[in-house]
C-alpha cells in the first residue's frame, strides 16, 4: 500500500486502519453472541471502517445495506429483499436446493428462480398489494430461519439508518426491525448512521419500535498514544526517522485528534514533503487544507440560522462552561434563553459538543479554523 494511501479520506482497510482496539472487540463480541448494536459518533469518525472491520474479523457472511439513496417505503423493502436473497447466497448457497424451505417460511412472497447460462437467481416477489413492514419483517425471518435450518450465522450491516425516520412518518418500518430482530438467533445487525440525533431518537426514546433493542458502541476520539505508534510507523516507512514531537503534536493540535482531519492533514503533509516534515511542513499544509475546504465550510455555515451560527463562531473564540452566562448574553446580546436553544440545536446536528473538561467545543476542525477567520 502506497504510503498516501494509509491515510484514507473514505473507508480504512488494511494497514490504514488505525487502532479501535477495544471496539473492534467489542462489536466482534457482540456478533459472535447475537446481540444486535448501535454504532454512535459524529460524521466522519470512522463508524463503517469500524463495522467492516469487525464483520471481517468475524469471518461470517455479511451484506451491507445502505438506506442513504432511499426516497420511499418501497425502495426500503426492496433494498432489504434484494439484500437478503444476496445474503442467502453467500451463507447458505445453492438456491435451487432451498425452495421448498423458503416456500415454507413465506406467506406474502412469491419465490421465483430464474435459471442462467451459470447461475440460478432468485427473487421474492410481494404478493398482491404489498405492505412494506410486513415484506421487510418476512424477508428478515426468513434469512434467520434459513440460517437456523442450516446452522450458519451472518451478519447484516444497516447503515445511514436515520433514512427510514425521514422516509416513513409512521413507525411501521421501524416495527417490522425490531419484530424481526427480537426472533434473531443466528442473525446479527449492526445498526449506524450519519446523523446522530435521528438515530438516538429513533433507539432511546420508548415510545418508538427500537427502544432498548441494541448494545451501543460509542465512538470518541483516538487517543494522540495511539495516533503516535500509528503515524510514526508510517514516517519511518517514509522517511526513515520518526517524526520529532513538536511535529507530531501539531498534527494533533491542528486536527483536534478528529479522525477524517488526522487523516486529510497527514496525506497533505506526505504528499508536500519528499523529507522528513517539520512543525513548518505542518503548519503550511494545514493551511492548504483549510483553503481547499474553505468555500465548502462557509457553505455550511451559511445554512444555519443566524443566532447558532453566532454562538458557533463564539464557542470557537472562547471557552465557555456555562452557555447562559452573564457574559455570554452580553457578547452576543441574546438572552440565556435563546442561547441555551441555540446550543441544543448545535449539539443535535454535530456542530458542537460538551468535551470531557465541560467546555462546549466546535467538533470539526476545520469549521473551527473557519470560524476563527470569517465574518457573521
Amino acid at each position: 500500500m502506497k504510503k498516501r494511501q494509509l491515510f484514507p479520506l473514505g473507508k480504512a482497510y488494511g494497514d490504514a486502519f488505525c487502532n479501535r482496539v477495544d471496539e473492534t472487540q467489542k462489536l466482534l463480541g457482540n456478533i459472535q453472541n447475537n446481540k444486535h448494536t448501535l454504532i454512535i459518533a459524529p460524521r466522519r469518525y470512522g463508524k463503517s471502517s469500524l463495522a467492516e472491520k469487525a464483520i471481517m474479523q468475524s469471518k461470517l457472511p455479511s451484506v451491507k445495506i445502505n438506506f442513504h439513496l432511499c426516497t420511499s417505503e418501497a425502495e426500503v423493502a426492496q433494498l432489504v429483499l434484494d439484500s437478503v436473497i444476496k445474503l442467502i447466497g453467500k451463507s447458505i448457497g445453492q438456491l435451487e436446493k432451498l425452495m421448498s424451505s423458503i416456500k415454507k417460511y413465506i406467506s406474502n412472497l412469491e419465490p421465483l428462480l430464474s435459471f442462467g447460462s451459470d447461475h440460478v437467481t432468485l427473487q421474492l416477489i410481494p404478493k398482491n398489494q404489498p405492505n412494506y413492514s410486513v415484506i421487510i419483517c418476512e424477508a428478515l425471518l426468513l434469512l434467520e430461519k434459513l440460517l437456523i435450518e442450516k446452522n450458519k450465522k451472518a451478519v447484516i450491516f444497516l447503515d445511514e439508518f436515520q433514512e427510514i425516520d425521514k422516509i416513513s412518518k409512521q413507525t411501521g418500518i421501524e416495527g417490522a426491525f425490531r419484530t424481526a430482530a427480537q426472533e434473531m438467533q443466528n442473525l446479527s445487525l449492526i445498526f449506524s448512521g450519519s446523523v446522530r440525533s435521528l438515530l438516538l431518537s429513533m433507539f432511546e426514546d420508548e415510545n418508538r419500535p427500537l427502544y432498548k433493542l441494541c448494545r451501543k458502541i460509542k465512538l470518541e476520539r483516538i487517543a494522540a498514544n495511539d495516533y503516535e505508534k500509528h503515524i510514526q510507523k508510517i514516517s519511518v516507512a517514509s522517511w526513515s526517522k520518526p517524526l520529532d514531537s513538536a511535529a507530531f503534536n501539531k498534527i494533533m493540535e491542528l486536527s483536534h485528534r478528529h479522525p477524517y482531519y488526522v487523516n486529510y492533514l497527514c496525506d497533505a503533509v506526505w504528499e508536500e514533503c519528499t523529507q522528513l516534515p517539520k512543525v513548518k511542513n505542518i503548519e503550511r499544509a494545514w493551511a492548504n487544507v483549510v483553503i481547499e475546504e474553505w468555500s465548502d465550510a462557509l457553505r455550511e455555515l451559511s445554512d444555519l440560522p443566524v443566532g447558532q451560527r453566532r454562538l458557533l463562531k463564539y464557542i470557537a473564540n472562547n471557552e465557555i462552561k456555562n452557555i447562559g452566562a452573564q457574559e455570554t448574553c452580553a457578547a452576543l446580546s441574546m438572552p440565556a434563553s435563546s442561547l441555551s436553544t441555540a446550543a441544543a440545536a448545535l449539539i443535535e446536528k454535530d456542530y458542537a459538543e460538551h468535551d470531557t473538561s465541560e467546555y462546549y467545543r466546535v467538533i470539526n476542525p476545520l469549521l473551527l479554523a473557519v470560524l476563527r477567520g470569517a465574518e457573521d
